[in-house]
């Protein structure tokens, strides 16, 4: 028969304790400090050129309407004016650019 294992005491450690709890004693009339923090002066955050710009990018495109109505209306009249005939390879160069996504 197989021998049991005591997993409370495994290789002479005790189990594991809840957190904040510490070996370390207080001696009678001892109490904590409080941590003092010091401020060396202010924060600072440098941000370079390039992030800047990359900034003004990054908002100029996110205020882009998600329609772009204008590409919307000519397709609309060529094809109910019946001139839209796209080509075979548009067609399948569309459909491929979504697969691809």
């Amino acid at each position: 028969m197989p021998n049991k294992i005591n997993i409370d005491k495994i290789n002479g450690f005790s189990p594991i304790r809840p957190a904040g709890e510490s070996d370390v004693k207080k001696s009678a009339g001892q109490t904590a400090k409080p941590i003092e923090v010091k401020k060396s002066g202010e924060d600072k955050l440098d941000i370079s050129n390039r992030a800047t710009e990359v900034g003004k990018y990054v908002e100029q495109i996110r205020n882009l309407p998600e329609v772009r109505q204008d590409k919307v209306s000519q397709l609309r009249e060529q094809i109910s004016s019946g001139n839209f005939k796209p080509s075979g390879d548009a067609i399948a160069d569309a459909i491929l650019k979504d697969e691809r996504i």
